[in-house]
């Protein structure tokens, strides 16, 4: 699983992007994909990356508890 941060969410079309903590693009995700259907901009998730017709996709994105 790789480790990120939720950058960019918008709550009412149910997706957003997911940025790796030593990466500096977004990869974009769905609720539909997601293993937690309550997530917030800052949110620190864990999460896989699938390619597709569309590209590549966050998938089976959750929340974790952030390391200090």
């Amino acid at each position: 699983m790789i480790k990120g941060t939720i950058t960019q969410f918008d709550a009412r079309r149910g997706t957003g992007f997911v940025r790796h903590h030593r990466g500096d693009h977004g990869i974009p995700f769905s609720l539909r994909h997601a293993a937690d259907h309550d997530l917030a901009h800052g949110d620190a998730v864990e999460f896989t990356v699938r390619g597709g017709k569309a590209g590549v996709a966050a998938h089976g994105v959750r929340r974790v508890r952030a390391t200090s």
